[in-house]
């Protein structure tokens, strides 16, 4: 499921960069680089889950594939629900870094 969420964001990207988004008023492109600034710290807080989920604090009594399975998919949820909730920043700084670009793909 990781992975997915990675090529959705890849795949964003690279039409954004690419040109691929020329049609598109400049509403769409900046609502899409928005879409693909919340993907992103979606991806760069699930990150921070699984990383704290490895740590020796986080070992629980009961380890097997199944619970890590479980704790992967909750884990994949909560930095969904967190990204879209709170505001940790990432998404907006990225907003605010490239949205120029798309105005300057508009002007060609």
């Amino acid at each position: 499921m990781e992975n997915n969420s990675v090529s959705k964001v890849n795949f964003a990207i690279e039409n954004a960069l690419s040109g691929n988004l020329k049609f598109k008023s400049s509403k769409d492109k900046l609502q899409e680089l928005k879409t693909v600034a919340n993907q992103f710290e979606s991806i760069f807080v699930n990150e921070l889950l699984k990383q704290a989920r490895k740590s020796k604090i986080a070992e629980g009594l009961f380890d097997s594939q199944a619970e890590d399975t479980f704790n992967s998919m909750i884990d994949q949820e909560f930095s969904r629900v967190l990204s879209d909730k709170s505001n940790f920043g990432i998404a907006e700084a990225l907003f605010e870094q490239f949205k120029n670009n798309v105005g300057a793909n508009r002007k060609k």
